[in-house]
Protein backbone atom coordinates (compact mmCIF):
# COMPACT_ATOMS: atom_id res chain seq x y z
CA UNK A 1 0.00 0.00 0.00
CA UNK A 2 0.95 3.25 -0.53
CA UNK A 3 1.78 6.10 2.12
CA UNK A 4 -1.66 7.69 0.57
CA UNK A 5 -3.92 4.66 1.12
CA UNK A 6 -2.74 4.57 4.79
CA UNK A 7 -3.25 7.70 5.37
CA UNK A 8 -6.65 7.87 4.75
CA UNK A 9 -7.44 4.58 5.60
CA UNK A 10 -6.13 5.84 9.43
CA UNK A 11 -8.50 8.53 8.54
CA UNK A 12 -11.41 6.72 8.31
CA UNK A 13 -10.71 4.84 11.22
CA UNK A 14 -10.33 7.92 12.95
CA UNK A 15 -13.76 9.13 11.50
CA UNK A 16 -15.56 6.16 12.59
CA UNK A 17 -13.97 6.01 16.55
CA UNK A 18 -14.89 9.71 16.61
CA UNK A 19 -18.64 8.80 15.15
CA UNK A 20 -18.94 6.46 17.79
CA UNK A 21 -17.54 8.07 20.89
CA UNK A 22 -20.44 10.99 19.63
CA UNK A 23 -22.82 8.33 19.70
CA UNK A 24 -22.18 6.63 23.21
CA UNK A 25 -22.06 10.60 24.44
CA UNK A 26 -25.34 11.22 22.90
CA UNK A 27 -26.71 8.12 23.97
CA UNK A 28 -25.61 8.88 27.67
CA UNK A 29 -27.08 12.20 27.69
CA UNK A 30 -30.44 11.01 26.44
CA UNK A 31 -30.24 8.36 28.85
CA UNK A 32 -29.53 10.56 31.51
CA UNK A 33 -32.49 12.92 30.56
CA UNK A 34 -34.86 9.61 30.45
CA UNK A 35 -33.67 8.22 34.34
CA UNK A 36 -35.75 11.12 35.31
CA UNK A 37 -39.17 9.46 34.19
CA UNK A 38 -39.17 6.58 36.27
CA UNK A 39 -37.84 8.05 39.67
CA UNK A 40 -36.75 4.90 40.81
CA UNK A 41 -34.45 3.92 37.95
CA UNK A 42 -31.42 4.39 39.26
CA UNK A 43 -29.69 1.97 36.67
CA UNK A 44 -30.74 4.00 33.98
CA UNK A 45 -28.48 6.56 35.62
CA UNK A 46 -25.83 4.07 36.63
CA UNK A 47 -26.02 2.93 32.41
CA UNK A 48 -25.84 6.97 31.44
CA UNK A 49 -22.44 7.10 33.83
CA UNK A 50 -20.53 4.10 32.21
CA UNK A 51 -21.42 5.31 28.59
CA UNK A 52 -20.68 8.53 29.32
CA UNK A 53 -17.00 7.76 30.68
CA UNK A 54 -16.91 5.12 27.84
CA UNK A 55 -17.36 8.08 25.09
CA UNK A 56 -14.73 9.89 27.27
CA UNK A 57 -12.00 7.87 27.18
CA UNK A 58 -9.30 9.10 24.97
CA UNK A 59 -12.02 11.54 23.21
CA UNK A 60 -10.17 14.96 21.87
CA UNK A 61 -13.41 16.38 20.58
CA UNK A 62 -15.12 19.21 22.98
CA UNK A 63 -18.70 18.44 22.59
CA UNK A 64 -17.96 14.99 23.08
CA UNK A 65 -16.30 15.91 26.56
CA UNK A 66 -19.34 18.35 27.01
CA UNK A 67 -22.31 15.98 26.20
CA UNK A 68 -20.75 13.14 28.31
CA UNK A 69 -19.77 15.53 31.40
CA UNK A 70 -23.62 16.57 31.03
CA UNK A 71 -24.83 13.00 30.88
CA UNK A 72 -22.48 12.57 34.27
CA UNK A 73 -23.82 15.60 36.02
CA UNK A 74 -28.01 15.07 35.41
CA UNK A 75 -27.00 11.01 36.44
CA UNK A 76 -25.78 12.22 39.69
CA UNK A 77 -28.23 14.31 40.43
CA UNK A 78 -31.15 11.81 39.78
CA UNK A 79 -29.24 9.24 41.81
CA UNK A 80 -28.73 12.09 44.92
CA UNK A 81 -32.36 12.86 44.31
CA UNK A 82 -33.21 8.91 44.62
CA UNK A 83 -31.36 9.21 47.94
CA UNK A 84 -32.96 11.66 49.27
CA UNK A 85 -36.73 11.28 48.68
CA UNK A 86 -35.62 6.96 50.10
CA UNK A 87 -34.50 9.44 52.94
CA UNK A 88 -37.47 11.55 53.52
CA UNK A 89 -40.53 9.04 52.90
CA UNK A 90 -38.04 5.85 54.91
CA UNK A 91 -41.29 5.35 57.35
CA UNK A 92 -44.37 5.96 54.39
CA UNK A 93 -41.92 3.02 52.31
CA UNK A 94 -41.91 0.55 55.04
CA UNK A 95 -45.52 1.23 55.38
CA UNK A 96 -46.03 0.34 51.73
CA UNK A 97 -43.81 -2.93 51.83
CA UNK A 98 -45.90 -4.05 54.85
CA UNK A 99 -49.05 -3.63 53.19
CA UNK A 100 -47.84 -5.63 49.87
CA UNK A 101 -46.71 -8.11 52.35
CA UNK A 102 -49.97 -8.49 53.37
CA UNK A 103 -51.74 -8.57 50.02
CA UNK A 104 -49.10 -11.49 49.11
Amino acid sequence: MTDSTQAVQRDVAEARDQGRRQGLAIAALALSLIAFLNLLGAEKSILAIVLAIGAMSGSVSRQVRRRSFAAIGLAILHLVTIGVVLMLFQDELGQLVELLQKLA
